[in-house]
């Protein structure tokens, strides 16, 4: 903000009053032109708010364009524009709202059961309402407090659970979930970065896009959601929502809506942070609504929600969408992912339930995931060791051994005697018989199947099991392709009845990776991936600050330089011309009226008689009365060039 001038900081000031970092058409900035300024001030403090990365200009396909202030600048914004002191609660608090258990393990218990049960789409696209349901009976999400989250037609063409619905929602976002032809496929590779994430990294990412993608979408909401989550509301600290309320109907930030809205959109709000396990909310004696921040407040990423905030510029072209990641300084590096991987984490308790400590690396609880029977997963994560778990993990790819030798290996105090016991005496029983599918190789005819039985080259490599079927291994079908297309009876590639199955291994069984693994991004475009899409944001103009500059003052080389230069009177016809010069390029005209010298900004001209409408400015800046002058009406005159920030070539 330092060497930001005085015009621009009131155009920044009505900006962020009326629009907050909702974009607004490029056509109604001049209806938030100060009433001091000229039009040629407004375009200079646009052109230098640009430049100083205080607001952007972008434009859509059709060539419409858009301002926004950055989401990012809005909290700065409101300390230093807005400053005020909250006033900690101390009256006695009942709590009217717990906090929820965290997001972030409610969407590891969706990853975990899309990884088991998965969940396939219908023929019309839709996912089966049989696995929506048990998805939605997995999940420890309240339905209710997430309402308030969204508007409230919005919720009346939900076509499944809300929890289900958010939950879907953010891990298409996040890049963790595809939708596929038939069913909803785990993203493997940026899952595995993800889950090297620590919990407070990926509630920083979560709430990045709660805030960029719920709430009312108004700009008091906005401003709502950054006061109620700024520096000023420490944890664990209740604070009366009024002084946020009150602290935004004084300083302009919620036009056009009284306070009851305001509550209610305030509370909606942070009932659904509740929810989520971010804050609580109560109630004073006299029943004023307090809330309060808990231990598992998110931090914003250092871009704020700017790699998230698109939903707000409805545009139906394809743009471009930032890669957002968390700031390097905050992300897990190669030997930190090394030292998680590798560390104890989890007690196998003798009764077989596995304590799951926050210190924890989210990779080992995925793996327990896959063996065992996620319980809770709350403050104090814990998992069950059953025989049907283990019995499931060997049909996913992991082995009775491989579960036991990994337990053993991560857990702290390794494990105890009697369920090493037990675990391997259930495994005995697992895997001794299997059910698998053969291949039949079908002849025309009997005099073809002893041709085939009695050829050389293909004895060991078929069953005969009648006079015309034969079974062929899989790891043999080629060969036996081949020798047969040799003998003049190739059969068709097409094996009759096979459909292609995708695999039913754990994702990232431990060991599946030999080289580093990636830093956790958000996708490119994940904002239109969700289930509540958004329209993608248009493109940045370029800033070509000197040539728009000029363009402000398009002419001033022909222009009589004494009108700009001289204070002096003219005569009548000129100085109508000096006046209408005035108005073109939209600049102030000083003026001498009565023997007091004044400033006036014509607005519209007309003639027979001729006659100017305008804003004359009174001794002080906030005084501006709305006028009608004749020529005859000033004596002396001049017009008042705004200085430029760079130097015209003009000039």
């Amino acid at each position: 903000m330092n060497g930001i001038t005085a015009e621009a900081l009131l155009v920044l000031q009505k900006i962020v009053k009326a629009c907050a970092a909702r974009p607004f058409a490029e056509a109604q900035a001049e209806q938030l032109c100060p009433a001091a300024l000229c039009r040629a001030e407004l375009q200079l403090a646009l052109l230098e708010l640009r430049e100083a990365g205080l607001l952007e200009l972008r434009q859509k396909l059709w060539g419409e364009r858009l301002y926004q202030i950055p989401e990012s600048q809005l909290p700065p914004l409101h300390r230093m524009l807005f400053p005020y002191e909250p006033v900690q609660a101390v009256n006695a608090i009942k709590i009217d709202e717990e906090a929820g258990p965290e997001l972030s393990g409610e969407l590891f218990r969706a990853l975990a059961f899309i990884a088991e049960e998965g969940l396939p789409l219908t023929a019309k696209g839709a996912i089966h309402k049989k696995n929506i349901n048990r998805l939605a009976a997995s999940l420890k999400l309240p339905e209710e407090p997430l309402k308030g989250l969204f508007p409230a037609a919005q919720q009346e063409v939900y076509p499944f659970p809300l929890p289900v619905m958010v939950v879907l929602d953010l891990l298409l976002c996040l890049g963790l979930v595809r939708r596929g032809d038939s069913a909803y496929l785990l993203e493997t590779e940026r899952l595995e970065s993800w889950l090297h994430l620590s919990g407070k990294q990926m509630s920083s990412l979560l709430y990045g896009l709660v805030l960029s993608r719920y709430g009312q979408p108004d700009p008091a909401g906005q401003h709502i959601r950054y006061l109620a989550f700024s520096a000023d509301h420490p944890t664990g600290m209740w604070f009366a929502l009024r002084d946020i309320l009150e602290r935004m109907l004084e300083a302009g930030l919620a036009q056009d809506q009284d306070t009851a809205a305001l509550e209610a959109s305030a509370r909606g709000w942070l009932t659904g942070l509740a929810g989520f396990g971010w804050c609580e909310l109560g109630s004073t004696e006299d029943g004023a609504v307090c809330f309060r921040w808990t231990a598992a407040r998110p931090q914003l990423p250092p871009n704020g929600a700017a790699a998230f905030s698109s939903r707000s510029i409805e545009v139906q072209e394809a743009g471009d969408v930032t890669e957002g990641s968390l700031g390097q300084e905050d992300l897990p590096q190669q030997d930190e992912i090394r030292q998680a991987a590798d560390s104890p984490g989890f007690i196998v308790q003798p009764d077989f339930e596995v304590l799951v400590p926050a210190e924890c690396p989210y990779s080992h609880r995925w793996l327990l995931a896959g063996c065992a029977e996620l319980q809770h997963s709350d403050d104090l994560w814990s998992y069950r060791l059953t025989r049907e778990k283990l019995e499931s993990a060997a049909e996913q790819g992991m082995s009775p051994e491989a579960v036991i030798s990994w337990l053993a290996a991560h857990a702290r105090g390794g494990l105890p005697a009697q369920v090493e016991l037990s675990l391997r005496q259930w495994g005995k029983g697992i895997g001794r018989t299997e059910l698998a599918e053969a291949i039949l190789l079908a002849c025309r005819s009997e005099a073809d199947g002893n041709d085939i039985a009695a050829h050389p080259r293909l004895s060991g490599l078929l069953a005969r099991i009648g006079p015309l079927p034969f079974i062929v291994r899989s790891d043999d079908v080629e060969t036996v392709r081949k020798e047969l297309g040799a003998a003049g009876m190739a059969p068709p590639k097409r094996i009759a009845g096979q459909e292609a199955q995708p695999g039913r291994d754990w994702p990232l069984v431990n060991g599946s990776r030999t080289g580093d693994i990636a830093v956790y991004a958000l996708p490119v475009h994940g904002q239109a991936t969700g289930l509540f899409a958004f329209a993608p944001v248009p493109p940045l103009v370029p800033s070509n600050l000197h040539a728009t500059e000029e363009a402000v003052l398009t002419g001033l080389a022909a222009v009589p330089q004494m009108w700009i230069k001289q204070w002096r009177k003219y005569h009548a016809t000129t100085a109508q011309k000096v006046m209408e010069q005035a108005m073109e390029w939209g600049v102030k005209v000083r003026l001498s009226m009565e023997g007091k010298v004044c400033e006036f900004i014509p607005a519209r001209i007309s003639r027979n008689p001729w006659e100017v409408q305008g804003a004359l400015l009174l001794d002080k800046p906030d005084r501006v009365q709305e006028v009608r002058l004749n020529a005859a009406d000033w004596q002396e005159m001049q017009l008042m060039i705004p200085n430029m920030r760079r130097n015209s070539s003009s000039a």
